[in-house]
């Protein structure tokens, strides 16, 4: 007989993406879901509708605009002029030169610069914009709507803002935003590299939701079905649209918009980014650490991001065959199992400036070897209950890489401008960098991450 949650979770996941705003529902999970966004507009002319439903939202009085100087005579332009009735407060952030860095100091600037006068914002911009406004925001307790302008990332429906701390990408809580608008116009002429950074975004959720799975089966954390089942139903729309994406068609723009925002939901109906992030957004978040040690210019976030679920897909394909009754020997782990004080170390010396925010992150999932030796045992018992539990997340990496290639997007770390050894070295640490657990910390407390790394880096 199904029950009254499933009958629910049912009810929810049949909706339209924009027919889920301002809902709530009792899951199968046993917890009590919201979707508190009031409003989400993805259609050609979408910029069009924002004066006529702010009242919608309980908004009036004096706002603010956010945007990057970078883009003010481009895109930001045009849709200033169909704002103008608003007499909206300009707050550009950046030089109009760099490449604004999503830094938590740069939205305390922010909010800093906000006039007293000031009832709301509106948030002009894609992923650093949308998260600068986002915090600021909610520093100011002022409510806000976003404009995208670029289907880039998946973060305009979520209740986080993705920004760094001592080089750490965090994943904050906030006040998610009244309205959200994606005006496909607007969206087809974004830069096809942002375009195509969308999709690299959210291919990677078969990893995404396996790691939150392996993380309640080994951790016993909180585990929730419905946002795979969410994400799940548009991927077979933007794996087939791939190449319209790749071209910029309103099918697939509006494809793409549609999957990112329902990505962004199923962390919003969660409280936290596990749905739509795992082992592959470590390795990106990684490279972007990297890059800032070492003065380098970042990637985009989505792009490095398809590249690495690829891998990760290929890592677990590459665990699940493992023999591991036959090839632990607990012994060997233990005499070769870091302390603490090692790994600080190790950290300390690679990542110089940024290790404290480092030290701080692993240290949350660190166990001492008795602990360790336990959880590995217990891994091993259950060795096939955890695949059979895992197998219905997990998707084969062939069709994954034919629609990133199709749409143009990178497929390989060369083409990101990554050597081997670049990538070797993400599997191997990226896992310092965060204290979610993963098929990554799998791999390396079973001894066997280099060889993994070895066999997964082609």
């Amino acid at each position: 007989m199904t029950s009254d949650a499933e009958k629910s979770v049912e009810d929810i996941l049949s909706r339209r993406t924009d027919g889920l705003m301002n809902t709530s529902f009792d899951c199968v999970c046993g917890r009590r879901h919201e979707i508190p966004m009031k409003y989400l507009s993805i259609k050609k002319g979408a910029v069009e509708e924002v004066a006529d439903r702010l009242p919608d939202f309980g908004i009036s009085g004096n706002g603010g605009l956010v945007y990057d100087r970078k883009l003010e005579n481009s895109v930001v332009k045009g849709i200033k002029q169909v704002l103008t009735g608003l007499g909206l407060t300009d707050y550009p952030v950046g030089d109009g030169k760099e490449k604004i860095p999503p830094e938590i100091d740069r939205a305390v600037s922010l909010s800093k610069r906000i006039d007293k006068s000031i009832d709301y914002l509106v948030s002009v911009g894609s992923g650093v914009v949308s998260d600068l406004t986002k915090k600021a925001s909610n520093m100011l307790g002022l409510p806000y709507i976003l404009i995208a302008t670029a289907p880039s990332m998946n973060g305009y429906t979520s209740s986080m803002a993705a920004l760094t701390e001592k080089g750490v990408k965090k994943t904050l809580l906030v006040r998610p935003a009244a309205g959200i608008f994606a005006d496909v116009s607007v969206l087809q002429e974004a830069p096809v590299d942002m375009v195509r950074s969308g999709l690299g975004d959210i291919v990677s959720k078969s990893v995404c939701n396996a790691d939150w799975k392996l993380s309640e089966i080994v951790k016993n954390t909180y585990f929730c079905p419905v946002p795979f089942r969410m994400t799940d139903r548009s991927e077979p729309l933007y794996l087939e649209a791939a190449e319209e994406i790749g071209r910029r068609t309103e099918r697939g723009i509006t494809v793409l918009t549609d999957g990112i925002m329902r990505s962004g939901l199923s962390m919003t109906i969660i409280g936290t980014s596990t749905p739509s992030s795992g082992a592959e957004h470590l390795v990106s978040h990684y490279w972007d650490l990297i890059a800032l040690r070492d003065g380098k210019q970042k990637l985009l976030h989505g792009v490095q991001v398809g590249v690495a679920t690829l891998l990760i897909l290929r890592l677990y394909e590459y665990m699940r065959n493992l023999p591991v009754r036959r090839m632990i020997n607990m012994r060997t782990l233990g005499q070769n199992y870091d302390t603490i004080d090692k790994v600080n170390g190790f950290i300390d010396l690679t990542y110089g400036r940024f290790a404290d925010g480092l030290k701080q992150e692993f240290a949350g999932k660190y166990l001492t070897w008795a602990e360790k030796k336990n959880e590995i045992e217990r891994i091993v018992d259950e060795w096939d209950g955890i695949w059979n539990a895992l197998d219905p997340y997990i998707r084969p990496a062939g069709p994954v890489e034919k629609a990133l290639k199709t749409s143009g997007c990178a497929v390989h770390y060369s083409d990101l401008g990554k050597t081997r050894e670049d990538a070797y070295d993400a599997l191997l640490h990226a896992r310092l960098i965060r204290g979610r657990y993963t098929i990554l910390d799998m791999a390396c407390d079973f001894g066997i991450l280099e060889e993994a790394a070895e066999k997964t880096v082609d």
